[in-house]
């Protein structure tokens, strides 16, 4: 087993910890786990960061190049932006479904978990890479953590807290509208240019492009529900879930169906 694996396999039980005493805190009224949950929280981020610095060191180039090195940054990426931008303002149901996803994103990443390689196939070679895999990992990250908040407002959606409610469709709209900007310019406008200095083509309908085609497409139908429609709560949650249901797809989408984007 390399060093990376053992750095993550050690981050998942410290997440899986932060999600049990984020559950004690729910269900255990006059109880409180404290912030012993966040700080182990930010535990585990530091392994998963020790994680990503020591594939970095032995890989020699950016953690972008494969499925592996995928999963591994857009974890990393999600607890990060968790930390810094919502953990003050998400109830606790929702920070556990935040943290559900990076275990979730941690095991995809260790399932698909691959060596280091010492060369990079052509198409890799390119500072376009770091641009559009980056940001599309960025917008996601924000998408990610508007389904969390997404699939809770689902599950309350009968509740007669109408401001914990609002809340939630708050917390998913705000996370949309700052991933879906971040999400254009990096998964399709940065992908479109690299595509075409790689392949000569803006678009080739390869699966991952059309996929993430397709996720754009939904996240776009989200907002215009949302602006244009003035629609909210469960319907526009509804979408927000199935938007980040088809980016995982999207994401292990190259390992499925081939195409351009199978790197490893």
């Amino acid at each position: 087993m390399s060093s990376v694996e053992i750095i993550l396999y050690a981050a998942l039980p410290v997440y899986f910890a932060a999600v049990v005493l984020l559950g004690l805190g729910a269900v255990l009224p006059g109880r409180r786990a404290g912030r012993v949950w966040f700080y182990l929280l930010v535990a585990g981020f530091l392994l998963q960061s020790a994680a990503l610095v020591t594939r970095v060191a032995l890989s020699g180039d950016v953690p972008f190049t494969d499925l592996f090195e995928y999963c591994l940054s857009l974890g990393w990426a999600v607890a990060l932006v968790f930390i810094i931008f919502f953990r003050k303002n998400l109830p606790r149901p929702v920070s556990a479904m935040v943290l559900m996803v990076l275990i979730l994103l941690t095991a995809l990443g260790l399932f698909y978990y691959s060596e280091p390689t010492a060369t990079r196939p052509p198409a890799l070679k390119s500072n376009w890479l770091y641009v559009h895999v980056s940001l599309a990992a960025l917008g996601e990250t924000f998408f990610a953590i508007a389904f969390a908040a997404a699939l809770i407002l689902i599950v309350k959606r009968n509740s007669a807290d109408q401001g914990y409610l609002q809340s939630l469709d708050g917390v998913v709209y705000r996370a949309v509208s700052m991933g879906f900007p971040i999400f254009t310019a990096g998964a399709i406008v940065a992908g479109a240019v690299w595509a075409k200095r790689a392949w000569g083509a803006y678009w080739s309908w390869d699966p991952k492009e059309t996929m993430s085609l397709v996720v754009w497409l939904i996240y776009a139908i989200y907002l215009h529900m949302r602006l244009v429609k003035g629609m909210k709560g469960t319907p526009t949650a509804i979408v927000a879930v199935i938007g980040f249901i088809m980016t995982l797809f999207t994401i292990a989408g190259s390992m499925l169906l081939g195409g351009l984007h199978s790197y490893g």
